[in-house]
């Protein structure tokens, strides 16, 4: 395996939307952090965490009168406050989508799945801005052999709509290629450059499932798929157009 940085091969200039679900915080800091010696541009287009003080190096918050273009990590959004915790949301300033072009990288997540690791779609999602050049949609592949179920699965009803399968059973290499593959599934309403990222695999049969389940791929849903584990910081190139 290389590193993973070296599988998305970022141009000079991208703008980023991460989607899917089981990871997808965890590669906007990575990808930040390792092109930290550039000038970019990190935010949400729904809602994620608070951003920790090690995320960025400068955070802009609503309502905005510039945004500057420096060297380094600069995270941009809205603070909405809930009864359980804050979070930040899209930033409402119409600086926000003029800002792209000053900065080298704009990382933005632009899905959510209540922190489970598989998810249905509704009409309304994923967010993802017209400016986008990279789709990088994340599956895990150690969902295999988890069941289907609400504590497994976000939306679990569009879910069943999109993957022939029935609550209880167990999550197959088969039921991911049709999520992936669905009409409205994962790349529906995907921009640019698609890839689609098999994440925690790491281990020799996490790999291996992940050639398994690209052989099933059409060649015409995706440009690349690589398979890696963020917290590694490791990653292969499993197929690419």
């Amino acid at each position: 395996m290389e590193s993973l940085i070296n599988c998305f091969a970022l141009k000079k200039h991208e703008v980023i939307s991460i989607i899917g679900s089981g990871g997808k915080t965890s590669l906007l800091r990575y990808l930040a952090k390792t092109t930290r010696h550039e000038k970019i541009l990190t935010a949400t287009t729904t809602k994620m965490g608070l951003p920790k003080e090690d995320d960025y190096d400068y955070l802009l918050t609503d309502p905005l009168t510039a945004i500057p273009a420096k060297k380094g990590i600069t995270m941009v959004g809205a603070v909405t406050k809930t009864p359980e915790r804050s979070k930040l949301s899209m930033s409402e300033s119409s600086l926000f989508p003029k800002s792209f072009t000053d900065f080298d990288k704009v990382i933005l997540e632009a899905d959510g799945s209540k922190q489970l690791p598989l998810k249905g779609w509704a009409d309304f999602e994923p967010v993802i801005l017209p400016e986008t050049t990279m789709t990088i949609g994340i599956v895990p592949i150690t969902v295999l052999g988890l069941i289907t179920a609400e504590e497994t699965i976000h939306r679990l009803n569009l879910y069943l709509k999109m993957v022939k399968a029935e609550k209880g059973e167990t999550v197959t290499i088969d039921h991911l290629v049709q999520l992936i593959e669905h009409p409205q599934g994962l790349f529906a309403k995907a921009k640019g450059e698609k890839i689609l990222y098999l994440n925690h695999a790491d281990k020799k049969e996490e790999l291996s499932a992940a050639k398994r389940l690209t052989e099933k791929l059409s060649d015409t849903v995706v440009d690349k798929v690589v398979a890696g584990s963020t917290l590694a910081g490791k990653g292969k190139i499993i197929w690419v157009r």
